[in-house]
């Protein structure tokens, strides 16, 4: 084609035909320009298209740490809240006045789900690798972007809150005997359920260790008359409620930004 080109540029010139060659000189020019900005929108419809496939892509990513990340939160909850209500029947041994109407072995069961934790975490992986590479502005929308980096800046995992100290718990397993702690923990210890995205945690409902009456009803009496366990009790229960109430804001947070996702996926 070069050559073509060439050969009639050599034709007109040789003929003395300026205002031809002129005007076919700048008819190449513009051939020549029209190719290269065709080349240039080739080129950018094809940088689009990979953008648009790389948002796809980290946009089905970042559903998928939601997804996993909204049912370890839901179980998270669900585990708090047995805690709470263990919590709860524990101080109403505490403040009643005949110990003896009670079941002391379900007493000594309830003060120690009382100290479960249950260890908060957050899975960001595509977050951190979405602002770390500076790909985060692959997101055409400035409003989800903002919501995206708002909600994974709360580091909820690391907040105050679910980090509070937990003396109850130190207090009552140094308090309560070992042999007691051990039966509990393998008759009422935590169950696993593995879903598709991830693990949740539960505690068993109903349970018992096999104690004899005696022996549980002592040993639930000295814990009772400890005045400290009753007052880390007491913080236990608000520090818990806290805890449950921001746990529900950042699942709501987590919805908001899951429900942009799904958005652009439609």
């Amino acid at each position: 084609m070069i050559k073509f080109f060439r050969k009639i540029r050599q034709k007109l010139v040789s003929e003395n035909k300026f205002s031809k060659y002129l005007l076919y000189a700048i008819g190449e020019i513009i051939l020549v320009v029209i190719g290269i900005l065709i080349a240039l929108q080739i080129n950018n419809w094809n940088e689009m298209r990979k953008n648009n496939e790389m948002e796809a892509n980290y946009i089905s990513r970042l559903l998928d740490d939601l997804t996993e990340e909204e049912n370890y939160l839901q179980s998270y909850i669900n585990y708090n809240t047995q805690v709470s209500n263990s919590a709860k029947k524990a101080i109403q041994y505490f403040e009643s006045y005949d110990n003896t109407s009670h079941n002391p072995e379900e007493g000594l069961i309830d003060l120690y789900q009382a100290s479960q934790i249950n260890d908060a975490r957050a899975p960001n992986s595509t977050y951190l690798e979405l602002i770390a590479s500076g790909q985060i502005n692959l997101l055409r929308s400035d409003s989800l972007k903002q919501s995206i980096i708002s909600y994974y800046e709360l580091k909820w995992n690391e907040s105050v809150i679910i980090n509070l100290p937990n003396r109850y718990r130190e207090n009552l397993r140094s308090t309560m005997p070992h042999v007691i702690q051990d039966m509990i923990r393998t008759n009422c210890g935590d169950i696993y359920i593995g879903t598709r995205r991830s693990i949740s945690v539960t505690l068993p409902e109903n349970c018992t260790i096999g104690l004899a009456p005696k022996n549980a009803q002592s040993v639930f009496n000295n814990l009772l008359n400890d005045p400290q366990l009753k007052k880390d009790l007491v913080f236990l229960i608000g520090n818990l409620d806290s805890k449950l109430a921001y746990v529900n804001y950042v699942l709501l947070q987590l919805n908001s930004v899951k429900g942009q996702l799904e958005n652009m996926t439609k």
